[in-house]
């Protein structure tokens, strides 16, 4: 599959890029000692340094990802931090449910540059958000273009995305403290604007 090939150059690439802004979408979790959260896409698992000290040696780190080769380069992260609160599963978004992910749910999801990748987004919201626990935190780090230009073309053609999608839209329809900040980054680095979209599950 096409991540499979980009994992090979994700790093290199991308880490600096998005590197500034992570730190705001791992705020908006609201994470204390002993969470559970899961990362779902993890990619090569970029925000994994930010998570684990989040969450503390008491919580956990659910690292999801549909790509083998994302998956073993996080594995290598894991590997090289010593971390043995990260827990990595080859997975879809279709698939992330308490079988598969072998718990009933989380205190908070991660989405970051996913739901424009993925093909039926919306089912894959769902699924996360099930996955949810009620008080948890859902957390989407993604970008939008309102107006596609050559820009955004060439990030739709590497990511294989969609940047037209207002994936927050199902979050914001569930949460009543939902918010969405577009963050101070250049959209003609991103392909349109980089924000963080968030909010509570209700009780």
């Amino acid at each position: 599959m096409w991540y499979d090939l980009f994992s090979l150059v994700y790093d290199r690439a991308l880490e600096d890029l998005y590197a500034p802004f992570r730190p705001a979408a791992v705020e908006a979790l609201h994470l204390t000692e002993g969470a559970r959260v899961l990362d779902l896409p993890c990619g090569t698992g970029q925000s994994f340094d930010l998570l684990v000290p989040a969450v503390g040696p008491s919580g956990t780190v659910i690292g999801v990802d549909a790509s083998r080769g994302m998956q073993r380069r996080a594995q290598r992260r894991v590997d090289r931090a010593g971390w043995d609160t990260v827990s990595l599963v080859h997975a879809d978004a279709a698939e992330a449910g308490p079988a598969r992910l072998g718990v009933e749910g989380v205190d908070g999801v991660l989405c970051a540059l996913g739901l424009t990748a993925l093909p039926d987004w919306e089912a894959a919201f769902e699924r996360l958000f099930e996955m949810l626990r009620p008080g948890g935190r859902f957390v989407l780090f993604d970008v939008h273009a309102a107006e596609r230009t050559k820009e955004t073309r060439s990030v739709e053609l590497v990511a294989r995305a969609d940047l037209s999608r207002e994936v927050w839209r199902p979050l914001e329809a569930r949460c009543a403290d939902f918010s969405r900040e577009v963050l101070p980054a250049d959209p003609a680095q991103f392909g349109g604007d980089l924000y963080v979209a968030s909010g509570t599950k209700a009780g």
